[in-house]
């Protein structure tokens, strides 16, 4: 399978946009975008987000590690491409809070879930890191962030006639 292909083909699934935030164990806030999200069971409360084996931030999602998974809402774009990018500190200019476990929470998000990681596992060129979630919250009048083929897509309201 050609891969360039195969990632053209998968782009063809629209995703919400996430971005996973820590801190390192030297305090380091870390963070970065990701649209490889699901969730994995109710009972426990577990999920998944993937993570490309050449991220500079995998390094910190270790076993009972805390971490956030900041699902975007559409007015969040800027903080989708902020954390897309390598930057020495990609919080300059973002607009956050830390939670009581010292994890960096992006403000006005449609979701956010706080997790500890309960596993990583090797998943070709990428890991796989399931999150035993701890809280969540959500803002229902928001709208989210997709991405589609390639790019970030606008959800249209249909026109009443």
């Amino acid at each position: 399978m050609d891969p360039r292909e195969f990632r053209n083909t998968l782009g063809h699934f629209a995703t919400g946009v996430t971005v996973i935030t820590a801190t390192s164990d030297k305090g380091e806030q870390i963070g970065l975008t990701a649209n490889a999200f699901s969730s994995v069971s109710l009972e426990p409360p577990l999920v998944l987000v993937c993570i490309d084996k050449k991220s500079s931030s995998l390094q910190t999602l270790k076993k009972d590690i805390p971490f956030a998974i900041n699902i975007l809402q559409k007015e969040q774009e800027e903080d989708c491409w902020r954390f897309a990018k390598r930057a020495d500190d990609k919080f300059a200019g973002a607009s956050y809070t830390v939670s009581e476990d010292g994890v960096p929470l992006l403000n006005g998000n449609l979701a956010t879930i706080e997790c500890n990681v309960a596993e990583v596992i090797e998943g070709g060129d990428h890991y796989i890191v399931t999150g035993h979630v701890k809280n969540a919250a959500y803002d229902d009048s928001a709208e989210p962030l997709l991405f589609f083929r390639g790019k970030i897509e606008q959800i249209m309201e249909a026109e009443m006639a």
